[in-house]
């Protein structure tokens, strides 16, 4: 018996090692399997551990751009309306002086001046503040999930972020005597008694704009967001004058310009949409029970009231000298009926800007991947 299962064994002996080796092999293999699975089951899990810690990091980074940008936005429009002040004309005004007409010139030329200030500085300083904020917050990111000593500490952390300030009191003043200059290029030639349209006061904006935009001599204010954001004083600091620069040179970036642009031809548009109301309500025949402009629909640029044809309200014109004082009141925020002034729409526009809120997004996806 033995016997014969010695030689049943010598018959199949090569069988037997190469099943052997087959079955070793795939048990070999199996373990490989299994040892590489585990590994990216762990890789996977760290990745994902890591991009939720990261997407938390960068929605309170979000979370704090915000609340900065609603704080400091009410301290710039506080400090355009303050040096822009329309309060003491139209004090002056009430007193009926002989100098009448030099200061209604005088404050249709503050209040265009106003407003356009108003929509340049908080789209600069929105820009601004994303961008100081995404990259503060890559960096303290980065030095969260790596050994060694880090690259931003408390100190620095405060130097930079009060690199605002500056625009807040000088930058602000600069950008007043520049937009100025032009806003009297456009607005002084228009006639105090002269009637106009919605689409002339549109033109007036839009006029401003492409000339500042154009300007080879001084330059376009949005080209050189760097002059009137951060200060020019001499920087001791090696760590924080590498930020500084990398800031400095994203702000100067065309896609940074780009996304300013966008965002000053909105807040524009934002302006003129509150601008279009005053038309609109110029536009309601006058009625026993003096309808208000909510009982109103707004279709296409056209007004339809209610049991009554349609108005084209682009053909509505006002007298330049009677539009003057409501559309103060638009900027005047103890004026304004319902908070709903100019310097408030045009900061919650503006952080609601999807373009600057992915602008803030990718600029803190490569910091704190750096």
């Amino acid at each position: 018996m033995f016997s014969n299962i010695k030689n049943f064994l010598n018959r199949h002996r090569r069988k037997f090692f190469v099943t052997g080796a087959v079955v070793g092999g795939l048990y070999v293999l199996s373990s490989y399997a299994q040892k590489k699975l585990r590994d990216w089951q762990e890789k996977e899990a760290k990745k994902f551990f890591e991009m939720t810690r990261k997407k938390q990091h960068f929605e309170g980074t979000e979370r704090t751009c915000n609340q900065t940008i609603l704080s400091l936005s009410k301290i710039v429009s506080e400090s355009i309306l303050s040096l822009l002040n329309t309060e003491e004309i139209v004090q002056k005004l009430q007193e009926n002086p002989d100098d009448k007409l030099a200061l209604w010139e005088q404050l249709k030329i503050t209040i265009f001046t106003r407003i356009c200030v108003l929509v340049y500085g908080l789209c600069m300083l929105q820009v601004a503040l994303r961008v100081q904020l995404n990259v503060i917050g890559g960096y303290l990111y980065k030095d969260s999930v790596q050994e060694g000593d880090p690259i931003v500490d408390s100190n620095l952390q405060t130097k930079y972020l009060s690199l605002c300030h500056y625009f807040v009191g000088q930058g602000i003043e600069d950008l007043i005597k520049r937009i100025e200059k032009t806003v009297k290029r456009v607005v002084e030639p228009v006639l105090l008694k002269k009637k106009i349209t919605l689409q002339e006061v549109e033109q007036m904006f839009w006029s401003i704009q492409t000339i500042l935009c154009t300007d080879t001599v001084e330059g376009d204010p949005l080209k050189n967001m760097v002059y009137y954001l951060i200060g020019h004083n001499e920087i001791n600091d090696s760590k924080l004058d590498t930020i500084v620069k990398e800031t400095m040179d994203i702000l100067e970036s065309d896609e940074v310009i780009s996304v300013t642009m966008s965002s000053v031809s909105r807040s524009f548009s934002c302006v003129i949409d509150e601008v279009a109301n005053l038309f609109v309500t110029k536009s309601i025949p006058p009625s026993k029970n003096q309808l208000e402009v909510e009982d109103h629909v707004i279709t296409s640029g056209v007004l339809k009231l209610k049991s009554e044809p349609f108005v084209d309200v682009n053909k509505v014109e006002i007298y330049f000298v009677k539009l003057l004082p409501v559309i103060n009141d638009l900027i005047t925020k103890n004026m304004c009926k319902g908070d709903n002034n100019i310097p408030d729409l045009l900061t919650q526009q503006l952080t609601l800007n999807e373009k600057l809120k992915l602008l803030g997004a990718n600029i803190y996806e490569v910091f704190s991947n750096s």
